[in-house]
């Protein structure tokens, strides 16, 4: 997929960890990771969410472009067994030039208010799937500027979503539910790369949400095999780190956050 993205994921890939410091986590573990995968790939339900599944681990899928029955039922199983479904939009919108898209699509020919229609929409299509109401939502392309500006604060007002998952890592502490981080990783990264990042996050004390598209396959893929070696790794120290879903973790950060 898309040449910008792919650049901005080896650019985030080499930021620092997305931690806010050292907390206090559930069942005195030393850190929390999120797990997240965007755009509802073919290879994420073939080769991310079996390996998953097979350590007990329970991850976020930003869902987006949704058509393929046969994939929605799928879908609707990974939720029934405990992983969530959240908000990606319903077509990916995006800046200009950020990869090949019908113009209609560009975040240019957006308002704030045709996005906020087209993440109300997407919410009811998730609805239909898991019956679920509260929601999560990653911002495509980690961009939130459209035609009229930016939407983000329109979108937390709205209460159409919980939070919002960027691509970067974390700038603000305490943290900001709706600037959550996502950092994303190289195609040719290797497993030991994945855990070495999750090691300085639990050197840290803190979090670190970890964004994918394709896993052994799609576009900007890491390896099934990497991926094995992360799933592998995390669930070997599951006393050490606690492995959550993106949007049980910022309810966990925004109930425990110190008052200000």
């Amino acid at each position: 997929m898309k040449s910008l993205l792919r650049a901005a994921a080896l650019i985030v890939s080499l930021c620092a960890v997305a931690s806010a410091g050292e907390r206090d986590w559930p069942e005195g573990r030393r850190a929390a990771i999120a797990l997240t995968y965007d755009d509802a790939l073919a290879s994420q339900l073939d080769v991310a969410l079996p390996q998953l599944d097979e350590a007990g681990l329970k991850a976020t899928f930003f869902l987006s472009r949704l058509s393929e029955p046969a994939r929605i039922a799928r879908w609707r199983g990974a939720a029934a067994a405990g992983h969530e479904l959240a908000n990606h939009t319903l077509f990916h919108p995006c800046a200009r030039g950020a990869f090949e898209m019908a113009d209609r699509y560009n975040n240019e020919n957006y308002t704030i208010e045709t996005m906020l229609d087209e993440i109300r929409m997407m919410n009811a299509f998730l609805h239909a799937i898991d019956g679920r109401v509260r929601r999560t939502y990653a911002t495509p392309c980690g961009q939130t500027v459209v035609g009229d500006g930016d939407y983000i604060e329109t979108l937390r007002a709205s209460g159409l979503v919980t939070a919002a998952r960027h691509v970067g890592p974390l700038s603000d502490e305490p943290v900001d539910p709706f600037n959550m981080p996502g950092e994303f990783f190289p195609e040719t990264v290797t497993g030991e790369a994945l855990i070495a990042w999750v090691e300085r996050v639990v050197e840290s004390g803190g979090f670190g949400v970890m964004g994918f598209h394709g896993v052994g396959g799609d576009y900007l893929p890491v390896t099934a095999e990497a991926h094995q070696a992360l799933v592998d790794y995390l669930r070997a120290h599951e006393d050490d780190i606690w492995v959550v879903p993106f949007g049980e973790l910022v309810d966990y950060l925004t109930e425990t956050a110190p008052a200000r």
